[in-house]
């Protein structure tokens, strides 16, 4: 069939009931037929699938899986990983002299600290755009050596007004980061797969803050002419940078350009992810799917949750160090005391993860979950006396376990969201949002309110509150969705074809919502 051809389907229906014609010019109310074009770039790749031997082709379909854990998976764990290490860079400095070298005071440092959510929020949504357009592999590589460099030059800030900016433009710079990872896992594995595998690069956070712990507490320990809170900076920004030399070279954009496949295995890895319906990628516009998401109630669930997590990880983030002081810690100790927590965010993101690639329809109770642990934690030190360091700890170490919500969150949309130019909508909606949230949560600390800064403690328990609300409204919508269909009397077929056609998950009748 001929990649330009176009293909019909029949009229679709909104989730309000109305009829629901999809197109350039497409308003609620009217019936028409719908006509796209096959514009994935995995379109001919699937064609080509098709005609290779069965038996034949799942060997090769085992041996593409193979390269991706063991070559694609690791490249985006440690990029992942460096991320977050220069994001944490900060609250590992400020346990060091980093305020009084720069003369902080007051509330400066939660602006320092905010700053870069600022980049982010500023940054999140061209980014989106660029990566539907540039090779995703390059954008991302060049980005690690930008933030990189910006790390390097962090020790050179004497002032406020230094670290704010560069603190803003490093955010800019890893705004690519986390998008670029969602494309990269529902273009190279299943939708089955992907929660394992977006739980390993995600909860390689918990990893970043027992290493960035562990290099923080050793250099915290050096003797020399150069601040510690200085070595720090110098130490990640130039891993990050070294790094994103080596992912120049062999990250890829999608199947075709992965160094590591042969054509066949190029050809047969696009063929392994036909059934999530969602294609690989689609570089044009197309405004209609925009206006869709703007009137679709699930992505309306997904913005809220996305604003609820934001606030949360803000916060803990950024003010983690400053929460163990106030228990009673020192500085170092403080420090010390922070690499649990890595654990508590690694282990159970890696655990839910796994378990959401064999339970069917378990991830909304996972989201949920991830809410409600972290929840507990902040209602245990809101209410628990400062005398009892130990459980006051305990339930700090738990607000890590947000980042199950966080991971699982994003699977959910790379999953349930068909339609590039809608996914990559939602995707940069979904980001500016988690930006917003990471600059108001650090706000929530008031320096009036030391040691218990009950305010910033109860004002995250009703944030984790709202998250459980928002995210089992999505289900209870996307289960509703999935019975109407089930119960549609005209059952499509096609529905791998519809996913190579760049149809949204509203357009193509037989996409089923992952719960």
């Amino acid at each position: 069939m001929d990649c330009d051809k176009k293909t019909t389907i029949e009229e679709v229906r909104s989730p309000g009931g109305e009829t629901y014609k999809d197109g350039e010019t497409a308003e609620i109310g009217e019936t028409k037929t719908l006509e796209l074009g096959h514009g994935d770039i995995g379109y001919d790749l699937y064609q080509e699938a098709l005609q290779v031997d069965p038996i034949e082709r799942q060997r090769i379909a085992k041996t593409v899986k193979l390269k991706l854990d063991s070559i694609l998976l690791p490249l985006m764990c440690i990029a992942y990983l460096l991320g977050f290490l220069d994001k944490a860079a900060l609250n590992y400095a400020n346990a060091y002299g980093l305020q009084s070298d720069l003369g902080l005071r007051g509330n400066q440092y939660s602006w320092v600290a905010a700053i870069s959510n600022f980049g982010y929020l500023i940054f999140a949504y061209p980014s989106t755009l660029i990566l539907q357009k540039w090779p995703i592999g390059k954008f991302v590589s060049c980005m690690l050596m930008v933030w990189g460099a910006l790390l390097l030059l962090t020790p050179t800030a004497t002032n406020l007004g230094g670290i704010l900016a560069i603190r803003f433009f490093l955010g800019a710079a890893e705004a690519c980061i986390a998008p670029a990872w969602m494309l990269l896992t529902g273009m190279f594995w299943t939708r089955q797969e992907q929660p394992f595998r977006m739980a390993w690069w995600l909860g390689c956070n918990g990893l970043a803050q027992l290493a960035g712990a562990g290099i923080a507490w050793g250099l915290g320990h050096t003797t020399g002419p150069v601040e510690s809170w200085k070595l720090i900076f110098v130490t990640i920004g130039a891993i990050s940078f070294g790094y994103g030399l080596l992912c120049l070279a062999v990250l890829p954009s999608t199947p075709k350009d992965f160094y590591f496949f042969n054509h066949q295995e190029t050809v047969v890895a696009v063929w392994r992810i036909a059934d999530n319906q969602t294609g690989v990628k689609h570089g044009e516009i197309l405004w209609y799917q925009i206006k869709e998401a703007l009137r679709d109630p699930k992505v309306l669930c997904i913005a809220g949750a996305a604003l609820c997590l934001g606030i949360v990880n803000g916060a803990i983030q950024n003010f983690m160090t400053t929460l163990l002081k106030s228990f009673g810690y020192d500085d170092v100790k403080s420090v010390e005391y922070q690499m649990p927590s890595g654990a508590f965010q690694f282990i159970p993101t890696v655990i839910f993860g796994l378990l959401n690639s064999y339970i069917p329809n378990f991830l909304v109770v996972s989201i949920s979950i991830g809410f409600l642990v972290p929840l507990a934690g902040m209602i245990g030190i809101a209410t628990i006396p400062l005398s009892h360091q130990l459980a006051l700890t305990a339930c700090a170490w738990l607000q890590p376990f947000v980042g199950v919500a966080i991971i699982l969150s994003w699977t959910l949309v790379s999953s349930n969201i068909a339609g590039h130019t809608k996914r990559m909508f939602v995707n940069g909606l979904e980001f500016v949002l988690y930006a917003a949230g990471n600059i108001i949560g650090p706000f929530l600390f008031l320096p009036s309110e030391k040691p218990r800064y009950l305010t910033a403690i109860w004002a995250l328990a009703g944030v984790e509150g709202a998250g459980i609300l928002f995210t089992v409204l999505l289900g209870l919508w996307m289960w509703r969705d999935n019975r109407l269909r089930d119960k549609s009397v005209d059952q499509p077929t096609q529905g791998e074809m519809a996913g190579f056609s760049d149809y949204t998950d509203i357009e193509n009748r037989a996409f089923r919502y992952r719960l």
